[in-house]
């Protein structure tokens, strides 16, 4: 083989080594193969079919998808993509521990930055910062305004009345 040797790709996901039959779902060890390499095996219909050994991989994976032909397997893998969509969602708890985690860990080893970041993203999620800024697109030209005339123009816009500090802001 001529060129440089292909790096062995890294794996995302450990493979069971061996496959059960599902009392409960009434799949069996082949179903129950190609129901997991489908949800969670990282391929698709006819790949994870191949992977869990059927002779004609896209045949079965087209009987075991369509619904009719084998409504156990389809309800088998509605269930485990409704775990999985559970078990991954993205909450603001989840979010939460792992903005703590993380602040927690950069201030640990001496990275201050990356843990003051964490740490507004976490105030930013609990909702202690509100970050606000408003466009106005101004048709006038500025340079002929006096500064009299700009401040009213911009007390005009913003529907602000120039009366001076209130009191009660002291």
């Amino acid at each position: 083989m001529a060129g440089r040797p292909k790096k062995e790709k890294p794996k995302l996901i450990s493979v069971p080594d061996q496959f059960e039959k599902d009392e409960e779902l009434g799949l069996t060890q082949m179903q129950n193969a190609f129901v997991w390499h489908y949800t969670e095996g990282c391929c698709g219909s006819t790949e994870a079919a191949r992977r869990a050994n059927f002779e004609f991989p896209s045949q079965a994976a087209n009987k075991f998808l369509n619904g009719k032909d084998y409504p156990k397997v389809t309800k088998a893998i509605k269930i485990k993509q409704s775990e999985l969509r559970e078990k991954y969602a993205i909450t603001p708890q989840k979010t939460g521990t792992m903005l703590w985690k993380i602040s927690e860990t950069a201030f640990e080893k001496g990275h201050y930055n990356a843990a003051v970041s964490a740490i507004k993203e976490l105030n930013q999620l609990a909702g202690l910062n509100i970050s606000r800024s408003q466009n106005l697109n101004i048709n006038a030209n500025i340079d002929s305004m006096s500064s009299d005339e700009i401040k009213d123009r911009l007390a005009k816009l913003l529907g602000a009345k120039d009366n001076g500090p209130d009191p009660k802001d002291f």
